[in-house]
């Protein structure tokens, strides 16, 4: 019989709360992050507990028949299968707000970066090309319109920082209205096309989901202003980006940030990695020690349902109580 709950830890967490997990269960590690050996790890499992690498499929629910929990050290969740775990009454739980301010701050990094041409203005100064300054006109960012695709909490926070500190107009499209961020920063939900039309700086904070993957392709990106500036901080597979990189060649865009890609890590090929006004991170923008630390809070939420007790942020609701 065993004396402790046995949890498997995909990749390292915050030392807080590995200590925390290690004095209440026994941690085993997989071999590596491929579907295959994480399901062979997770045969003993009680609780899973995931970043990025890797996947908590339907495969792996069914190979470990203890498994109660699944905890995703982080917000996106599209690399668990939800209703798998639904179905085999597993509770899927994460930490819906650990990233806001990180997140937030690094979209408007990129956003001011972009509106005032600041890649170009350091390289230019660094081989003495002082004349640049009448080539490159910045975008003065008050009385302009920022659209937020998705007005959730990430997105919500760019929204109150473009109003209030700003002075922007905010437009959002998402399936949900936010009546006290719409007062709060005098956001107006549009239509998806009208958002496309009249945003200034299009920022993106949906999930992946099926009806997001691919939602910002060349159709989209044609209907907005050629001087528009698009920023991504959510998922890669939302956006296409060599159809960014296209329009920012043609020029009917005015400058885009991006801080994901599909795959994950872009080949060395991919156009945007030569394009001037493409302003591009390696997915860091949750790369603060606070978010970090807030991420592997969801170890807390892991022990709840190990415990017998409702988590506090669940992401899907068991159609059954796993044994």
């Amino acid at each position: 019989m065993r004396d402790k709950p046995v949890v498997l830890l995909v990749e390292p967490i915050h030392r807080h709360y590995l200590k925390l997990l290690e004095c209440r269960c026994r941690i085993v590690r997989p071999k590596g992050f491929s579907e295959h050996e994480i399901a062979i790890a997770a045969k003993e499992a009680d609780g899973i507990l995931i970043r990025t690498k890797g996947c908590v499929s339907a495969r792996v629910i069914a190979a470990a028949p203890k498994l109660k929990v699944v905890a995703r050290h982080g917000v996106g969740i599209d690399h668990i299968d939800l209703d798998a775990a639904a179905r085999a009454g597993v509770w899927v739980v994460y930490t819906p707000a650990g990233s806001l301010d990180a997140v937030a701050e690094h979209t408007w990094m990129m956003i001011l970066a972009l509106a005032k041409h600041a890649r170009a203005g350091d390289a230019a100064m660094r081989v003495g090309d002082y004349e640049s300054r009448a080539r490159n006109e910045s975008l003065q960012l008050r009385g302009k319109t920022l659209g937020v695709l998705g007005l959730g909490r990430i997105g919500g926070r760019v929204a109150e920082i473009a109003a209030q500190g700003f002075g922007m107009r905010v437009l959002y499209t998402d399936l949900l209205r936010y009546p006290k961020k719409e007062r709060a920063t005098g956001a107006k939900r549009v239509p998806f096309a009208k958002l496309l039309a009249q945003s200034d700086v299009l920022t993106v904070h949906v999930p992946l989901t099926n009806k997001t993957r691919g939602m910002l392709g060349a159709r989209e990106l044609a209907r907005m202003k050629p001087s528009a500036l698009l920023v991504n901080c959510a998922r890669g597979a939302i956006v296409d980006t060599l159809a960014v990189a296209q329009a920012l060649k043609k020029e009917r865009l005015g400058g885009a940030g991006i801080d994901v890609f599909d795959p994950e890590v872009p080949p060395r090929s991919h156009p945007l990695l030569k394009c001037d006004r493409a302003l591009l991170s390696p997915h860091n923008a949750a790369q603060t020690a606070e978010a970090r630390f807030n991420y592997a809070a969801v170890a807390e939420d892991l022990l709840r349902v190990l415990d017998g007790k409702h988590p506090r942020y669940p992401a899907n609701q068991p159609q059954q109580k796993r044994g």
